[in-house]
């Protein structure tokens, strides 16, 4: 049976909830918060020091932008969070389904030193090294494993969603530190919402199929008959289901980074002129 976006997205939890510390805000899911064995959080552009247009809390290393600024931001936050800046390895990102797993031999990858390769996906069991992507409409992936102690961060644009990057994900926990699917917990980042993300016709058909779900797109009208919308949300929720997550165990940060301008960064709605925000995750 065809799966329907609608009944997923209306059973998944949407439990995510803003936060502020020292003026930097965060955007957290609260099953998540709930577990004592890791801290997490999604950035929005508020409590940084770029100027406009990446107005303020840029992380994107690639925008045109002083790196200075960016670094200064990367403090920041872990001033803000009681996070050990040296600890970051950020994902040097390809929009595309690669998984890496980070050590301590990692930390301080991407910032100030060395890029990581090419990959969209992180995981990891070392605590020492804290996991961070970056988004500016792409959604992010956030999986934990208590029994075994280990963890998952992935960028998700709509290529590497479209790749199953959440699915790959859980893949290589299983093969790295055995993690069972049904016993991880996950959580999708704010992202472009499903009437925001305009793609041609011929893409939004090629979602339908791949994800086996009618409803995951609407067709365009009149002018925008040769477009569709497609709901990444529900693409994400298909494919953590079908790796063998349950369903109660699935939650969502329910925002829209192009509608909600004051606190998110948007590629779609303010192309090359925009920052970046970042998710984190780390064991503690």
């Amino acid at each position: 049976m065809p799966n329907n976006a609608k009944k997923l997205l209306s059973s998944v939890v949407k439990d995510d909830y803003y936060v502020e510390s020292n003026g930097v805000g965060l955007i957290r899911s609260r099953r998540f918060s709930d577990e004592k064995g890791i801290d997490h959080g999604f950035s929005t552009r508020i409590g940084g020091i770029s100027a406009p247009p990446f107005d303020t809390l840029n992380l994107g290393t690639s925008r045109n932008e002083p790196i200075s600024n960016i670094l200064n931001n990367y403090r920041i936050l872990c001033s803000a969070y009681g996070l050990d800046y040296d600890d970051l390895a950020l994902v040097r990102h390809e929009h595309g389904s690669k998984i890496l797993r980070l050590t301590g031999e990692d930390r301080g990858r991407g910032l100030d030193r060395e890029p990581l390769e090419y990959s969209d996906g992180l995981v990891t069991n070392d605590p020492s090294v804290t996991l961070v992507t970056c988004h500016a409409d792409c959604s992010a992936f956030f999986f934990y494993d208590s029994k075994h102690k280990a963890i998952g961060l992935a960028h998700a644009g709509w290529k590497g969603m479209f790749a199953r990057i959440g699915q790959r994900t859980v893949e290589r926990m299983q093969k790295e530190f055995g993690s069972d699917p049904s016993e991880l917990i996950a959580a999708a980042g704010p992202c472009i919402c499903e009437k925001c993300f305009e793609v041609d016709l011929e893409l939004g058909k090629a979602f339908e199929k791949e994800f086996d779900c009618p409803d995951i797109l609407t067709y365009g009208t009149g002018s925008k008959s040769d477009k569709a919308y497609v709901s990444l949300h529900a693409a994400a929720v298909i494919q953590l289901l079908d790796a063998g997550l349950d369903e109660n165990n699935i939650s969502l940060m329910n925002h829209c980074t192009m509608e909600e301008k004051d606190l998110f960064y948007s590629y779609r709605r303010d192309g090359k002129d925009t920052g970046s925000m970042a998710a984190y995750l780390k064991l503690k």
